[in-house]
């Protein structure tokens, strides 16, 4: 009885991915996942008291339905500016972090362990002990995928205490830089002058730079035990 409830768990998982995934590649919602239609309704929200927590809301959403998260927080820093639209942004993606792996857990864990034997549950288990680490580490490598990351950690036996103290803090330094990106374009795009440009650069600069910092911390680690050693 409890083999096939997390069976049809699971299989409802996979109509809620898959599901997500066709409306918005065959149906209109398709529109949604462009930039420019995304950001004009988005923008909407902004003329509304409540429009910081609509957007919170949206992109917390948009998550589970698998909305590319980078392009959410582009949006919420053209829209919000730098200050306020990190600070949305950080609520908003972790919100959606949150639901997602929750999702995934809930509908997919007890099918998943079922098939999690020797080395497969090895790993598991060493995520697991080191899960805070593992995702903040993690969360710092923007060519990480964002939705990917949130489902693969429900399916683990990660513990949402880790997850979520891992993603707060791993994606903020992210989540400052795309904020800060995406302001910086607008305000280039729509010629508010030279320090517009600097601002780009230097956004860009460091979005290029935060992507290095996983690789200089395991180089720095490996020399620290190079040095332990002798």
């Amino acid at each position: 009885m409890k083999d096939k409830k997390s069976i049809l768990k699971f299989v409802v998982l996979l109509i809620i991915i898959g599901g997500a995934f066709f409306a918005f590649r065959y149906t209109s919602l398709s529109q949604y996942t462009q930039k420019d239609r995304l950001l004009d309704l988005l923008t909407q929200l902004r003329e509304h008291w409540w429009g910081p927590m609509g957007f919170i809301l949206i992109y917390g959403i948009g998550c589970v339905l698998a909305l590319p998260g980078s392009l959410l927080t582009l949006c919420g820093g053209a829209i919000f500016g730098v200050a306020w639209g990190t600070i949305y942004n950080i609520l908003a993606s972790n919100l959606g972090a949150t639901l997602a792996f929750l999702m995934a857990r809930y509908f997919g864990r007890d099918f998943i362990s079922r098939f999690m034997k020797g080395r497969v549950e090895a790993f598991d288990e060493k995520v697991a002990n080191h899960g805070f680490r593992f995702i903040f580490t993690l969360r710092l490598i923007p060519l990480i995928p964002f939705n990917g990351l949130n489902l693969g950690s429900g399916l683990s036996k990660i513990k949402y205490r880790d997850y979520l103290l891992g993603s707060v803090l791993g994606m903020l330094p992210g989540t400052f830089i795309y904020t800060y990106f995406a302001d910086a374009l607008l305000k280039g795009a729509t010629g508010s002058g030279k320090t517009a440009y600097i601002n780009l650069i230097i956004a860009s600069a460091l979005l290029i730079l935060i992507s290095l910092v996983p690789t200089l911390y395991k180089k720095f680690k490996k020399q620290k035990r190079i040095e332990s050693k002798e």
